[in-house]
């Protein structure tokens, strides 16, 4: 009791805010815990400096999002086309496609995914592509070996199967940034419409 009592006397001579006195008193506590008690664990405070936090300075646009065949039931090529600024502060390492949720889970085929820088070469990009399917997601993650810069234009196109009866189906565009402990960027929406069985939507 008397330790608490010196400690509360303390600060209230110092007028520490509500928040500093708690953490001050329980630092000081642990502290002559740990002389008397090698039980008790020492404290740590751990902290992630603002250099070790990989972001975009300014948001990457998705530009382009086609189907290049909308009927059902069929192997088709879904595009997606990012332009990346000059100003974006960091190279684009890992881009994620998320199929919202919808009647239909639509199949991708990872291994037919391509990246292109669009040059007057058309440039491709090595890359390493899996999928993501749990009860709730259905994504393609896609991971540039060969980092994208800034100023560039990307185009991505992803294989995968139309769905059965067609309609709206929408796809989240998230990016990632070069590095450790990279923050990332939700770009909007890709948003397809797919033909219904037996005529159009």
């Amino acid at each position: 009791m008397k330790i608490f009592q010196v400690i509360t006397q303390f600060l209230k001579i110092k007028n520490y805010s509500f928040l500093s006195s708690n953490l001050l008193i329980f630092i000081v506590l642990n502290s002559l815990v740990n002389t008397t008690n090698k039980r008790f664990l020492p404290l740590t405070l751990a902290s992630v400096s603002a250099t070790e936090i990989n972001f975009f300075r300014a948001s990457p646009r998705l530009t382009r999002s086609v189907a290049t065949f909308t009927l059902p039931d069929v192997v088709s090529t879904y595009i997606f086309e990012i332009e990346i600024p000059e100003n974006v502060g960091n190279n684009v390492q890992k881009i994620v496609i998320n199929q919202q949720k919808n009647f239909e889970t639509i199949t991708f085929f990872p291994d037919d995914t391509r990246v292109f820088i669009l040059t007057q070469n058309k440039q491709s990009l090595d890359v390493n592509s899996t999928l993501n399917v749990t009860n709730d997601k259905n994504e393609i993650i896609i991971n540039l070996l060969q980092p994208a810069k800034p100023g560039e234009k990307l185009r991505l196109t992803i294989r995968a199967r139309n769905p059965l009866y067609g309609g709206i189906y929408q796809f989240g565009v998230t990016i990632y940034p070069e590095g450790n402990n990279p923050q990332s960027l939700y770009l909007g929406i890709g948003r397809f419409h797919f033909d219904m069985r037996g005529g159009r939507f």
